[in-house]
């Protein structure tokens, strides 16, 4: 990837920076023009990561048989095998890519102004991404904005993350209000948030035909995720049944096939809040039901284990095995009042029926340690 500006033409010029008389390149189209035309080429909407995961790892045991065959030492095959990778240059999300889309426009705005000129090369531009971290740190930032930036910048310029100068991204965090965001029009929104744990995104393309009864006190709702993964969410009670139902009769007197309507959907509400209530529920519901009756624990662990192979994926963690949280993440959250034990079994089946994840350690960090 660095050979990004070979062929590309530009000049060199002249210009006086922070009182120095600075030589830079200077390109025919926008600095801003070329880094969207790169990260849009990335965009891999609808695309499951875990498809190139696996052809990673057979490219890389496909490299080590051949390597070895002719001789290279171990050494040598590790360093090689870094350069195998297959999703690196690409993004699933559509809401990752306009994340980053913001970031690259304000990256280029920043250059703009130091510049006063909108034509730098990307090699010119390449320079000054530590300074722009830098700057934006001393603004105040938190660490999660910071690490986002970085990784925008990172990916769109082929660069290491780990090359750059960046504060450490903590998991465990609490909002000082997470309620200042809650209007009158988000109350429906925040309570369909709250009952589903679904992300804004997949709450605004619910319809009513994505949900489905299993029976009195259980629901299914299926979605497409972060990466266009086909999720579904297992939602256990009679209270949340119920209150789907009022929902869904809702919809459909309005004639509408979305369970929300699109002004619900667009409120800024604080969502993400609720998306962790309800992964905190989930996980005092099965932890509770598992201590009444410990024949659950079982049923429990086979429900999660079919749901790993029904997603055609491994599972590596010990259920048996409790997470400890360590280092900073512990005495954060001792300092919040929060556990620092967690037991994996609800932990997992909060993250594969709620969450949508595949390991507890992003789940408990980022929802139940809240």
């Amino acid at each position: 990837m660095g050979d990004y500006w070979a062929g590309t033409k530009f000049k060199i010029v002249n210009k006086i920076i922070d009182g120095k008389n600075v030589e830079v390149e200077i390109g025919n189209n926008t600095l801003q023009y070329v880094l969207t035309n790169r990260l849009t080429g990335m965009r891999s909407f609808g695309q499951k990561k875990h498809r190139f995961k696996v052809l990673k790892k057979r490219k890389k045991a496909k490299a080590v048989k051949s390597l070895k065959n002719k001789g290279f030492k171990d050494e040598e095959i590790k360093e090689i095998l870094k350069g195998i990778n297959t999703f690196k240059w690409k993004i699933f999300s559509e809401g990752t890519f306009n994340r980053y889309l913001g970031v690259l426009k304000q990256f280029c705005k920043y250059l703009k102004e130091k510049f006063q000129t909108s034509h730098l090369t990307m090699f010119e531009a390449e320079k000054y991404i530590q300074e722009y971290i830098d700057v934006r740190e001393a603004r105040g930032l938190s660490a999660n904005t910071l690490n986002t930036d970085l990784s925008a910048l990172c990916k769109i310029f082929g660069q290491k993350i780990s090359d750059y100068r960046h504060p450490p991204r903590h998991g465990v965090h609490l909002k000082n209000d997470p309620t200042k965001y809650n209007t009158e029009t988000g109350e429906t929104t925040r309570d369909v948030a709250l009952i589903s744990g679904l992300r804004r995104r997949e709450l605004g393309h619910l319809k009513v035909d994505d949900i489905k009864f299993i029976d009195c006190q259980t629901v299914h709702i299926f979605s497409i995720g972060k990466g266009g993964k086909h999720n579904r969410t297992v939602l256990k009670g009679i209270v949340a049944v119920e209150k789907l139902k009022e929902y869904i009769d809702r919809a459909e007197k309005m004639n509408n096939d979305f369970l929300l309507t699109k002004a619900e959907a667009r409120v800024p509400d604080g969502l993400h809040y609720c998306r962790a209530m309800c992964a905190q529920i989930t996980y005092n519901a099965v932890l509770q039901e598992m201590e009444n009756d410990p024949a659950k624990r079982a049923e429990y662990i086979q429900k999660i284990k079919d749901e790993f192979k029904r997603c055609g994926r491994k599972l590596k963690e010990n259920l048996d095995k409790p997470y400890r949280l360590r280092g900073y993440n512990r005495e954060a959250a001792l300092s919040i009042g929060k556990p620092i034990v967690y037991d994996r079994v609800a932990a997992m089946y909060v993250s594969l029926f709620i969450i949508q994840h595949f390991r507890t350690n992003a789940t408990i960090l980022h929802y139940l340690v809240k």
